[in-house]
């Protein structure tokens, strides 16, 4: 097996498994209300004043988060390049979500990483985790 395979055997385990969408499988039963965001990627922004700016990848700003879990959640959010996010009513769960999500991909990176060892025990290359969640689209801060 090369390292493309490997790559190649995760994505299609993980299509076929299923990748969650965020916010929309971490949601729960949560009030949510729509919030219009441009159809591009955000990124977290600069501290001012207490609160972090987001922003696009042009540098416009679209947001002022409350605090860095707030402005995380815009950008997971935004993984999907829609120009509307859920968010969810009552900011006081968005730490609660971007916990679950976190947890769900530090928990594929554990897996991608174990079974990289384990199939090239040898190797001094990194594993490609990186590679493979960002052609899945999962992105973490």
């Amino acid at each position: 097996m090369t390292k493309k395979d490997f790559v190649d055997f995760w994505i299609k385990q993980l299509t076929a498994a299923g990748i969650k969408i965020f916010p929309d499988d971490f949601l729960e039963n949560f009030e949510t209300t729509l919030k219009n965001i441009p159809a591009k990627t955000l990124i977290p922004g600069s501290e001012l004043f207490g609160t972090y700016e987001v922003i696009t990848t042009d540098g416009e700003v679209i947001a002022n988060a409350e605090n860095y879990t707030e402005a995380k959640y815009y950008v997971y959010a935004s993984q999907q390049r829609k120009s509307e996010i859920k968010f969810p009513t009552d900011k006081s769960v968005i730490p609660q979500i971007v916990k679950k999500y976190e947890q769900y991909i530090d928990n594929l990176i554990s897996e991608i990483s174990k079974d990289f060892k384990k199939k090239f025990p040898d190797t001094k290359e990194t594993s490609p985790v990186s590679e493979i969640l960002k052609i899945i689209n999962l992105v973490r801060y």
